[in-house]
Protein backbone atom coordinates (compact mmCIF):
# COMPACT_ATOMS: atom_id res chain seq x y z
CA UNK A 1 0.00 0.00 0.00
CA UNK A 2 1.40 3.38 -1.00
CA UNK A 3 -0.86 6.42 -1.16
CA UNK A 4 -0.15 10.03 -1.99
CA UNK A 5 -2.57 12.87 -1.37
CA UNK A 6 -0.82 15.26 -3.75
CA UNK A 7 2.10 14.14 -5.97
CA UNK A 8 4.20 10.97 -5.64
CA UNK A 9 7.96 11.33 -5.25
CA UNK A 10 10.07 10.98 -8.38
CA UNK A 11 11.43 7.50 -9.08
CA UNK A 12 15.02 8.42 -8.16
CA UNK A 13 14.20 10.84 -5.34
CA UNK A 14 15.46 10.19 -1.82
CA UNK A 15 12.74 10.12 0.80
CA UNK A 16 12.90 10.11 4.57
CA UNK A 17 10.38 7.92 6.38
CA UNK A 18 8.66 9.83 9.19
CA UNK A 19 6.28 8.22 11.68
CA UNK A 20 3.36 10.45 12.63
CA UNK A 21 0.98 9.76 15.49
CA UNK A 22 -2.59 10.85 14.78
CA UNK A 23 -4.16 11.26 18.23
CA UNK A 24 -7.50 12.76 17.16
CA UNK A 25 -10.14 11.60 14.68
CA UNK A 26 -9.45 14.63 12.47
CA UNK A 27 -6.09 16.37 12.12
CA UNK A 28 -4.74 18.92 9.63
CA UNK A 29 -1.02 18.55 9.04
CA UNK A 30 1.65 19.87 6.73
CA UNK A 31 3.56 17.51 4.41
CA UNK A 32 5.82 18.04 1.45
CA UNK A 33 3.89 18.07 -1.83
CA UNK A 34 5.78 14.96 -2.96
CA UNK A 35 5.16 12.26 -0.37
CA UNK A 36 4.08 8.63 -0.09
CA UNK A 37 2.12 7.15 2.84
CA UNK A 38 3.41 3.60 3.22
CA UNK A 39 1.66 2.27 6.30
CA UNK A 40 -1.05 2.97 8.83
CA UNK A 41 -1.75 1.02 12.02
CA UNK A 42 -3.25 1.37 15.46
CA UNK A 43 -0.57 1.86 18.14
CA UNK A 44 -2.27 0.63 21.33
CA UNK A 45 0.57 1.80 23.56
CA UNK A 46 0.36 5.36 22.22
CA UNK A 47 -3.44 5.21 21.78
CA UNK A 48 -3.03 6.75 18.34
CA UNK A 49 -3.04 5.91 14.66
CA UNK A 50 0.59 5.54 13.55
CA UNK A 51 1.21 6.57 9.96
CA UNK A 52 4.55 6.25 8.14
CA UNK A 53 5.04 8.87 5.45
CA UNK A 54 8.02 9.01 3.12
CA UNK A 55 8.67 12.71 2.55
CA UNK A 56 10.99 14.40 0.09
CA UNK A 57 13.45 17.14 0.95
CA UNK A 58 11.43 20.20 2.08
CA UNK A 59 13.93 22.35 0.16
CA UNK A 60 12.79 20.79 -3.13
CA UNK A 61 9.05 20.27 -2.55
CA UNK A 62 6.47 22.84 -1.52
CA UNK A 63 4.58 22.32 1.72
CA UNK A 64 0.93 21.32 1.44
CA UNK A 65 -1.85 20.96 3.98
CA UNK A 66 -3.64 17.64 4.27
CA UNK A 67 -6.41 16.46 6.57
CA UNK A 68 -6.31 12.97 8.05
CA UNK A 69 -9.61 11.56 9.32
CA UNK A 70 -10.43 8.35 11.17
CA UNK A 71 -13.97 7.40 10.14
CA UNK A 72 -16.41 4.52 10.23
CA UNK A 73 -16.10 2.18 7.23
CA UNK A 74 -18.22 3.27 4.29
CA UNK A 75 -18.56 6.89 5.40
CA UNK A 76 -19.48 9.06 2.42
CA UNK A 77 -16.71 11.29 1.09
CA UNK A 78 -17.76 14.94 0.81
CA UNK A 79 -14.57 15.91 -1.03
CA UNK A 80 -13.54 14.15 -4.27
CA UNK A 81 -9.88 14.61 -3.28
CA UNK A 82 -10.32 12.29 -0.29
CA UNK A 83 -8.44 8.99 -0.58
CA UNK A 84 -8.47 5.89 1.59
CA UNK A 85 -5.10 5.40 3.27
CA UNK A 86 -5.89 2.18 5.12
CA UNK A 87 -7.83 0.71 8.00
CA UNK A 88 -7.17 0.11 11.68
CA UNK A 89 -8.83 -1.79 14.50
CA UNK A 90 -9.24 0.43 17.57
CA UNK A 91 -10.86 -0.89 20.74
CA UNK A 92 -12.23 -3.87 18.82
CA UNK A 93 -13.86 -1.79 16.06
CA UNK A 94 -12.65 -1.27 12.52
CA UNK A 95 -12.11 2.25 11.19
CA UNK A 96 -10.94 3.67 7.87
CA UNK A 97 -8.16 6.22 7.75
CA UNK A 98 -8.67 8.71 4.93
CA UNK A 99 -6.70 11.71 3.77
CA UNK A 100 -7.65 14.85 1.86
CA UNK A 101 -5.38 17.26 0.00
CA UNK A 102 -6.34 20.77 1.14
CA UNK A 103 -3.91 22.87 -0.88
CA UNK A 104 -0.55 24.57 -0.86
CA UNK A 105 0.42 26.15 2.44
CA UNK A 106 -0.20 29.86 2.21
CA UNK A 107 2.78 32.21 2.51
CA UNK A 108 2.59 34.50 5.49
CA UNK A 109 3.70 38.05 4.68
Amino acid sequence: MAVTLCVPPRADELCAPVRFLVRQDSVVMELTARHRITSVEWDARERAVAMVVEITDPQTARPVDVRIDVVNPGTARADPRTRTIGSVVRDGREYEVVGTYLGVVADEN
